[in-house]
């Protein structure tokens, strides 16, 4: 019985020799690094101008790539009107555009909806009303191309709205 003991104590210590020996391996028990390329994301701008100014009115333009085979845009643009607003409202015509930026000259951006048309950019024009407290989400799909340039979501590109007041 005294050398079972003996034997069982050896055969511990021999499995602490061998678990310290699977731990401490000459990689240190890390995973190497798998290697990656890094994916380019296009640069991506918004730009909103509001034209003439609507006062107590506050927008937000966001962009997503499309998945349906129409577009490779989809704009979503809150508008927020105070509810001091006057109470007959604005009629807006919302002109929705995108261009990539290697097709203009760094820095241009549209600022009316006649500089939109005559760009040949990709755009959706909408006229929507609202009133004093209300808040309208409007989305758009934007084409892939126009009858002069097309649009490619995956090179840089700036994405934006001309809201202009078009109330009689």
């Amino acid at each position: 019985m005294k050398y079972v003991h003996l034997f069982a104590v050896a055969v511990l210590l021999g499995c602490l020799v061998l678990a310290a020996g699977c731990v401490n391996s000459e990689d240190n028990g890390e995973t190497p690094a798998v290697p990656t390329s890094p994916t380019e994301t296009p640069a991506v701008l918004e730009s909103v101008k509001i034209l003439p100014d609507t006062p107590g009115v506050t927008y937000t333009l966001t962009a997503k790539k499309s998945t349906q085979e129409a577009g490779n845009i989809e704009l979503t643009m809150k508008a927020v009107a105070a509810r001091d607003l006057r109470n007959e409202g604005y009629n807006i015509r919302y002109t929705f555009f995108v261009y990539n930026t290697d097709a203009f000259e760094e820095g241009w951006s549209p600022s009316s909806y006649e500089e939109v048309v005559s760009s040949g950019i990709p755009y959706v024009t909408r006229i929507d009303k609202i009133y004093a407290g209300n808040e309208r989400v409007i989305n758009e799909m934007l084409p892939r191309s126009s009858s002069i340039k097309t649009f490619d979501a995956d090179k840089p590109y700036v994405y934006g709205v001309v809201a202009v007041d078009v109330t009689v």
